[in-house]
């Protein structure tokens, strides 16, 4: 899965090497079936006694996975476009172990269950809630099947097999998404990755619509006004990337080789699918893949759909990835967006490999999963695509995501133990995709590109249609490289924490006499670590600060001494992360500070300039540089950076900079607002001199609209907004005038509340309802507030949860503080409640959108006070607390520079 983000046994690689036969044919007839326990193992099986809860518990799917094996699935569902629920028949066949003393549960989330058959018998079983129970003395010993009737309702929170109705045409569309644990959702069954199976279906549906799963079907029978769609068995992986998707979806058709390729979407965005953007970049990642993984795409077809109300970027399905809508535009895309479909694509694709044909065992292997082709991606973009400088987006995007989430208080190990899939949920996080990514990505410069390359094909043919550990994909990294992993994967997979390295040097006669880096670490978080990066050495001269050399080291322990710098000439910048190699946080030494605020500019190096300007903003954020220090360096600087990626970090940083001053002047510590005023004038003058047309010009429309809040700049967006005012080159699309009603009603500006009905009138999309709710809740006014608040609380089941994000997000922003303050009780007592209850992405949404913090010692107070009542929650809650707690007390850290 992508939130940006999404991922044959060493015997057979001679025989695919000289042969085209497939990896799907190949298991069939060499892949190795799951073996039964041995006659020690089968008296070893504890009893076990399930928890009676909405997650699945490892120590009980560990049991499970001892107690059945060979497991397949035949799937009836039968689905409609009138009523609110579907039904199935589910049979479930497996092999049970001899000398079996514990029940046999099966997954399925809070449906009905109309029957349980065991072998074509009925027998006695238990269903609440969460799972259906079997009693052991009604198995059979070897070959059994269970058979569940069952019915369900659709899912509105966008999990398990979800429903929307298509507000513009009344179409109805499903979709499912199962990770980690919904595929129980849709129907009854071992809801677990290491329980693999293979799948046949048999989908009743709507004559009109088209329905898509891993395979493609064989027959479509007609009956009545439904079709009954067909589909044979499938490979073999597990059922969280299993899917079913359905509706009258519009469908592309293409081909890369002999891989038929679909993208599907719904008829009322039709019209502004380029499908160009998708395909093209399908075929460079196809193409690179195969290549570079020395395994052939291994599941015959791949589909691509495009599905409404989608909690994520995308998600890997077997031969059938979902993505957001949101990667349908309804104007003219950036590079920087084309560029982040592309990346999203290459993610899911590695995923075919990485994930579905080897998957790990439990969920500790989620960040392995989602890291790798996470990095994979990147890579992708970078060998094999039309884009460029795909590293110094994943610097300024992933990687920072990254540091901020190891430099928190929620950090973590990349890998820890996950109790159940309750505490997976809350991994789907910085640590997991851009740390565990960073970290593969030093890999290749550690081990040898082409050693890591051999060692993943390695370990991808070893471990077709199978489970693995961490230690599976280390040691065959190992293998391939000849070195021994052991002391590495301690310091960098199972210690959390994030270090920082400075270069401390001195010179004579104008050469340097000594270099060392000195590395430190966190006090919670000791570890010293060993990395591989390179010594930048710059010199200005001619007004341009170029790289001297770049020296290649390993670095360790608390200091390390570069001898090959000695000798050198004396530098006027020094940065030990020279091309951006390491996962490591840079500390510059007082010359190269002083030479970067005086010529940042000149350094030629757009990837070092991205770099210094991240180490300006860390500065910030740390509370080592005063926010309006930083601002004004930007200004003075931001129009001569030429490099579209640095000016967006400068803006972006720059943004994150202003709301430190913003706060500033409505606690009335200091007045900005003059400063404030001056980058939105800034803005508007880079906006008026950006060429037509050009990603620039998108990029400062875009800043301009967000930055805009005093008078002279709403009224030149009402003017935009009414044809009156216009940039050559840029269209005001429906997405853009979605945006400029937001501002217009967040601040209140001319006749802002009937220029939103007139929109909504115009507009009845799914986005432009959204978009419309959105900008009403963001008014400062009373009984907006109260209205919006009543159906968060109160009525959430009335709405979806998609939609309902966008009402948490507007509720309350940082400077409607006073309006806030009556329902600050109000939103305290509601988050016990959402924990005692089992949506869990509900209770994330709410805890990290509707928490009441300012910026002051008294709220940081309150907060830590919160962090130790919220301390026995689930963790949706508590990480949500602890992350604003430390939100807080850095900004109260922040503005104390201000004074």
């Amino acid at each position: 899965m992508n939130i940006v983000k999404s991922r044959l046994k060493n015997a057979l690689a001679l025989a695919i090497a000289a042969s085209a036969i497939s990896l799907t044919a190949c298991e069939e007839n060499t892949a190795q079936a799951p073996q039964s326990p041995s006659v020690a193992e089968q008296t070893a099986i504890a009893k076990v006694t399930r928890q009676n809860s909405e997650s699945l518990y490892e120590d009980y799917a560990k049991m499970r996975a001892q107690q059945v094996n060979n497991v397949t699935y035949n799937l009836q569902v039968t689905l409609d476009n009138k009523t609110e629920s579907f039904s199935g028949v589910t049979d479930l066949s497996f092999d049970l172990v001899a000398n079996n003393q514990n029940d046999l549960t099966i997954d399925f989330e809070m449906g009905s269950v109309n029957s349980v058959k065991v072998n074509g018998k009925p027998v006695s079983f238990t269903y609440e809630k969460w799972f259906i129970t079997v009693p052991a003395a009604e198995l059979a010993e070897g070959k059994n099947t269970v058979t569940v009737d069952y019915q369900r309702p659709y899912a509105t929170d966008g999990s398990g097999l979800h429903r929307f109705v298509d507000p513009e045409n009344g179409e109805v569309y499903l979709y499912t998404d199962f990770e980690p644990y919904d595929a129980n959702r849709l129907f009854p069954h071992f809801d677990q990755p290491d329980l693999k199976a293979k799948y046949t279906m048999q989908v009743t549906a709507p004559s009109h619509w088209k329905v898509i799963t891993s395979v493609r079907e064989t027959a479509i029978d007609q009956q009545g006004e439904n079709n009954v769609w067909n589909f044979p068995e499938s490979a073999k992986f597990s059922s969280y990337i299993f899917s079913l998707h359905a509706g009258n979806y519009a469908v592309w058709e293409d081909k890369f080789e002999d891989i038929p390729l679909r993208l599907f979407a719904r008829q009322s965005l039709a019209e502004y699918v380029k499908t160009e953007e998708w395909f093209e970049p399908t075929k460079q990642s196809f193409k690179f893949f195969n290549d570079y993984f020395d395994v052939r795409y291994p599941f015959v077809k791949y589909d691509q759909i495009v599905a409404p109300d989608f909690n994520a970027g995308a998600m890997e399905n077997v031969a059938a990835v979902t993505f957001n809508e949101g990667y349908i535009a309804r104007g003219e895309k950036s590079t920087l967006a084309k560029m982040g479909l592309a990346n999203v694509i290459a993610h899911e694709m590695a995923h075919m490999w990485f994930g579905d044909l080897v998957t790990m065992r439990w969920w500790n292997g989620l960040w392995l999963n989602e890291s790798f082709a996470t990095y994979m991606a990147n890579l992708a973009i970078n060998e094999a695509s039309d884009f460029e400088n795909a590293w110094d987006v994943f610097y300024s995007g992933t990687k920072q995501w990254a540091y901020r989430s190891d430099d928190s208080v929620n950090t973590h190990a990349i890998e820890l133990p996950v109790p159940s899939t309750g505490d997976a949920l809350t991994n789907f996080d910085g640590i997991t995709y851009g740390k565990g990514a960073s970290v593969l990505k030093q890999l290749p410069y550690y081990l040898g590109e082409e050693n890591f390359r051999v060692g993943v094909s390695n370990y991808l043919k070893k471990f077709s249609y199978k489970n693995t550990e961490l230690d599976d994909f280390i040691g065959e990294l190992g293998k391939a490289a000849g070195k021994d992993m052991t002391q590495w994967t301690q310091d960098w997979l199972y210690n959390a924490g994030l270090n920082t390295i400075k270069v401390n040097y001195q010179c004579s006669d104008n050469k340097i006499s000594q270099l060392n880096i000195e590395q430190t670490a966190p006090s919670d978080y000791p570890t010293l670590r060993e990395q591989r990066v390179q010594v930048g050495l710059y010199n200005y001269a001619d007004n341009k600060m170029t790289l001297t050399t770049a020296i290649p080291v390993t670095y360790k322990g608390a200091n390390t001494e570069v001898t090959a710098a000695i000798g050198q000439a004396c530098p006027d910048l020094v940065y030990p992360n020279e091309a951006d190699w390491g996962f490591v946080k840079v500390d510059l030494d007082d010359k190269s500070l002083a030479s970067v605020e005086k010529h940042i500019n000149a350094v030629e190096s757009t990837t070092m300039r991205l770099m210094l300007w991240q180490s300006l903003s860390d500065s910030v954020r740390d509370a080592n540089l005063a926010a309006d220090k930083f601002v004004h360096f930007a200004i003075a600087n931001i129009e001569g950076e030429t490099d579209y990626n640095v000016v967006r970090k400068i803006a972006g940083s720059l943004t994150t900079a202003l709301r430190y001053l913003t706060t500033a002047t409505r606690l009335e510590q200091k007045d900005y607002a003059d400063l404030y005023r001056e980058v939105e004038d800034l803005y508007l003058g880079l906006l008026e001199k950006a060429e037509a047309g050009s990603d620039f010009q998108k990029m400062w429309y875009s800043r301009y609209v967000s930055m805009s809040k005093s008078d002279k700049h709403l009224k030149n967006l009402l003017n935009v907004l009414q044809g009156e005012k216009s940039y050559d080159g840029l269209t005001i699309d429906q997405d853009k005038r979605w945006k400029i009603l937001t501002q217009l009603n967040r601040y209140q500006h001319g006749n802002y509340a009937a220029l939103l009905e007139a929109e909504k009138a115009k507009d009845n999309s799914d986005s432009g309802i959204k978009s419309a709710i959105y900008a009403e809740v963001l008014r400062p006014e009373e009984q907006v507030k109260a209205k919006w608040f009543d159906v968060v609380v109160n009525n959430p089941d009335n709405l979806k949860l998609s939609t309902l994000r966008y009402i948490m997000w507007g509720l309350f922003p940082s400077d409607q503080g006073k309006l806030e303050a009556p329902y600050k009780a109000k939103i305290l007592a509601h988050i016990p409640k959402l924990n005692e209850g089992s949506d869990l992405e509900l209770l994330s949404a709410f805890t990290g959108s509707m928490l009441p913090t300012e910026c002051t010692a008294e709220s940081e107070t309150e907060l830590a006070k919160l962090v130790d009542d919220y301390k026995d929650m689930k963790p949706q809650a508590l990480k949500s607390v602890k992350a604003q707690h430390q939100n807080v007390e850095r900004c109260v850290k922040a503005l104390t520079l201000l004074k």
